[in-house]
Parts: structure tokens; sequence; C-alpha cells
């Protein structure tokens, strides 16, 4: 609540306008004090000689006589005249050079300035006979000056106090007194309280300015009573918005975060830290998302494209992050998140994207699992020959567009069908384990392949940027003699077994699968035929 006091205004103007009318009134006195008594002097001082000249007849008669008891009488007569502080009668010297007549009273100081008349022969109009001197009385012109200027300063005084006075009445009247209503008003309003936005009171018709002034403030609350009764409807909606969606965010099943620009994880709720428990709450805030993933190459593509705009605001991934001693894969939905309000300003803006994930360990183990016994040989662990031959028709489309190449080698292990006839197929199938493990031995980079295409026929195959047969011949020569070394078959017996091997190079030996493998096949035949035990190139065989 707005708390005024109404009769600070009025008191502030009336004292206002008092002090400037005492202070008008004292800088006006003074300069009339200043001027006036300059005027004043001036009057008194042409008094003195109106009356010089009223006695300047009687004078020059005494003068000329030389009568001092008439020169004295017309002294005595002048000083009785308050403006007169001294005055003197002197004669003109005789022939001898003497003043006989010489009359004065009162102070007749000749540093004085004094009012000189000179006294002319009554029946000689151009001869002078002596002169009459007036001292005037300048105190008592002083203090005549005085009285009449502090009687003007008191009268101006007092009507500069009555004018302040029916000037404030009027100001009160017209302005204060209207502005103390407004204000009076005005302090009931509760700026958090709209219903305390009332209407301003003033007087109807009048088109004066405060009247303009009440109606442009209740115009204003009007439209202000609008405004905070919709944002706090607003803001109640919002705060139940909030707490649905904060309820929603915080018990999802799912885990949710945010990524900023960085892809730093800025936001999380309960469920996603419960999956990343490996980590604390300060370094999950500051760890980079694509650094718990083990895809993070495909993963910051996505990323990068949904933030361009070059896919659809969502996209779905599954990711694989290792946690500890156990991998656990997410099946993630990102969505890009721009804030509409800076969008419409035509603010430029990085979007944050948002996560949702779920876990799909359990799934993704069964589908794996499943995959794997549909593209592996269950007694070797090695590829089958469906999943084998479409990994190397994969491979060998790829080694043709980047001007690479595939070896392939086919393998047919020697007396094999004897061990079988004579230990048994479950001693067969510990050679073609121990078989199948020595292939994986010797064969383990990343762009290699081992099938197993049924019996005892396999195929070894390896992606190579430059064919070295002399390299090549020597890997094979060492397979060949590990697969010559004894298998133990149980614990007081062990067998051996042989293989013979033929080779075709891609794209030299065939561009297509059927003719790589058939090339192969036919030179395995060929060292099968001529000896076995060996190693074959096909393009030592064909010619």
């Amino acid at each position: 609540m707005i708390k005024v006091n109404s009769h600070n205004l009025y008191i502030r103007v009336a004292l206002s306008i008092a002090m400037i009318a005492i202070v008008v009134s004292i800088v006006s006195s003074m300069l009339s004090y200043f001027s006036g008594f300059k005027e004043k002097k001036n009057t008194n001082y042409q008094l003195v000689q109106q009356l010089a000249r009223t006695t300047e007849k009687t004078a020059a008669i005494a003068a000329y006589i030389n009568d001092k008891e008439l020169s004295q009488e017309i002294i005595n007569g002048l000083l009785r005249n308050d403006l007169v502080q001294g005055a003197s009668l002197e004669g003109d010297a005789n022939a001898k050079g003497e003043i006989e007549l010489f009359i004065a009273n009162g102070t007749t100081n000749k540093n004085k300035e004094a009012v000189i008349v000179k006294l002319v022969h009554p029946f000689l109009d151009d001869t002078y006979i002596g002169e009459l001197a007036i001292y005037p009385n300048d105190n008592f012109i002083k203090q005549q000056a005085q009285a009449a200027l502090i009687k003007e300063f008191i009268l101006m005084l007092i009507q500069s106090i009555v004018i302040a006075f029916f000037v404030s009445l009027v100001v009160h009247r017209w302005l204060t007194k209207p502005i103390q209503d407004l204000t009076d008003s005005f302090a009931k309003i509760n700026p958090s309280e709209p219903e305390t936005f009332t209407k301003l009171t003033y007087k109807q018709g009048k088109r004066d300015e405060i009247s303009r002034l009440t109606r442009g403030i209740n115009a204003l609350m009007h439209e202000l009573h609008l405004t905070i009764s919709n944002e706090q409807a607003l803001r109640k909606k919002t705060q139940e918005l909030e707490a649905k969606f904060r309820l929603i965010f915080e018990q999802a099943s799912a885990g949710i975060c945010l990524l900023n620009d960085k892809n730093i994880i800025t936001t999380s709720n309960p469920a996603f830290k419960r999956y990343f428990s490996v980590f604390s709450e300060n370094q999950l805030s500051n760890v980079y998302f694509t650094d718990l993933v083990n895809n993070a190459d495909e993963l910051q593509s996505l990323l990068l494209a949904i933030r361009d705009n070059k896919k659809p605001s969502q996209a779905t991934l599954d990711i694989e992050c290792s946690l500890g001693d156990r991998t656990v894969w997410f099946h993630c939905l990102f969505a890009r998140l721009t804030d509409q309000r800076n969008t419409q300003r035509g603010q430029q803006q990085v979007p944050l994207v948002e996560v949702i994930l779920h876990d799909i360990t359990e799934r993704t183990e069964r589908e794996l699992k499943t995959r794997f016994e549909a593209d592996h040989d269950p007694l070797t662990g090695l590829l089958n020959r469906r999943a084998g031959e479409k990994r190397l028709t994969k491979t060998l489309r790829e080694c043709i567009n980047n001007n690479s190449h595939l070896v392939v080698m086919m393998i047919d292990l020697d007396k094999f069908k004897p061990i079988n006839d004579t230990y048994g197929h479950e001693a067969g199938d510990k050679v073609l384990i121990e078989t199948a493990h020595r292939f994986k031995t010797l064969f383990h980079q990343k762009n290699d392949m081992c099938i197993r295409l049924g019996g005892d026929e396999f195929i070894v195959a390896r992606q190579l940027n430059k064919v070295d047969k002399k390299e090549i011949q020597k890997h094979a020569t060492a397979l060949l003699n590990e697969l010559q070394q004894k298998v133990s078959i149980s614990s007081t017996q062990a067998c051996a077994v042989g293989a013979s091997i033929g080779i075709a190079i891609a794209p030299y030996d065939g561009t297509e699968l059927h003719e790589l493998m058939h090339n192969g096949d036919n030179t395995l035949y060929h060292v099968k035929e001529t000896g076995r035990g060996r190693v074959a190139f096909y393009d030592d065989i064909k010619n």
C-alpha cells in the first residue's frame, strides 16, 4: 500500500511562495533604498536652495546697510528650519580691504557642501555686495530618507505577504488540493492486488490538465489491471503446468537429459542418473554425452545434422555404452528444442537437444545372441556359409570401389574323415573346434574373416590395400604348419590333420563372389589332386 502525506505539497508550495515574496520584498526595498536615498537627498537640497532664494532679498538689504542685527535675525530664522544646520552672511570688503559684516551661526564647516547665494546690490543688478552660505543638515536629511524608506519597505512586505497568502489559497484551490485528492486516491492502490485498481475520482466535465491527467491514469490503470490479472492467471497456469511437467520429468521411467551446443549434459532426471550411476552428479553435469557411448562418431554426426536442420527435428539411434565392467544399450530419441520467443524476436540461437533413452540391454543381448547364432556355426563359432558369403560380398564391393584387394583362401582339411571313422564324431568335433581356434589366432585383424562352409571346408579372407604374394604365401604357409600340429582328443590320445589351400585374389581372379570362390575351389582341387598339404595361387595354375 502506498502511503503519502497529502499536506506536504500544500505546505511546501505555501512556504515557497511566502519565501519568494519575502525575498522579492527585501531585494526590492534594498534597491529602492539605494536608489531613493540619493533622490531624497537631492530633494532636500532643492528645498534648502528654495529657502536660500526666499531670504536672498532680505540678506542683500542687510549686507547693503551693513545691519548686523538684521543679519543675525536672518541667520537665526534659517536655523529654525530642520534642514539647515548652519548659515553665514558675509559682506564685501571696504576700501581698506576689511570685511565689516560677517554673521555666522550653527555648524559652518567649510569642508561641507553648502548652498552659496551671491547677494546682488539692491539698486545695481550687476554688483555683488556679499554672499549667503547655508549648510544643509545631512544627518536630518539621511534620517528622513531612512524613515520614509523603512515605511515603504514595511508596506511592500505586508503587501507581498498578503499577495502570497491569497496566491497560496488560489494554488491550493486549483492545484495542490486536486493533486492531494488524486494522491489520496492513488495511495489506496496496492500493486499486488488488482482489485484495488479502482478509478481515481475527479470532477466530471473539467478540461484542465489535472482532469486530463486523471483520465489518462485511469485508462492506464485499466490496461494495467487487465495485464496483471492476465499475468496472474497465466502465472498460476504456468505453475500448475510446471508442477505437472516436473512430476513427469522426475518420475519418468525413461532417462531424460538436455544437451547444450557443445553436447555437454546440462540437465538430467533421476532415471538418467540411475542409468549412469558410475558417475557422480557433479561429473555427470559436466560430461560430454558423446563420451558416454561407444559409437560416438555416429552419434556426433546425428546431433550435428539435427542442429543444422539437415534432418527432421527428431531422430532415433541405438547407442552402446560401457559402464564399469558391463556393456549396456539404449534406444534414444533426440529432439531439437528452440525457444519460440527468441525465434520470433529474430535472435540467433544454437538449439538445445533433448535426449530420451530407454534401456534395451536385455532385448539387444537377445537380438545379438539370436543374430550370432543365425550367423555363426554352432560348433566352431566361425561365420556360417550364409553370413560368410554375405560379408564377403559386401567386402568385395568395398574393395572394388576403393581399389583395394580381397584375398580368399579356400581350405579343406586333409585326413579328417579317418579321424571320425577311427575315434568317433566327438573327436572329430574337437578337431574342428581346435582348427577354428587356430584360424582365429592367426587371422584376428579387423578385416579378417574366418568362415566354415560345411564339413571340413573353410574360408579365410583378408582385405589388403596392396598385394604382396610372398607375404600372402608366408601367412598361408604359417596357417598350414599350424593346422598340421597334433590335436589332443583325450587325456591319452592326440591326432593330426593337414590341409590344402587354394588362393584367389580379387579383383584379379574375379569381381563377383561366385567367380572368386569358383576359382579358389579349382585351385584347391588342383592342390589336392597334385599331392595335398600345399598352398597354390589361382594365377599360377590357370595357365
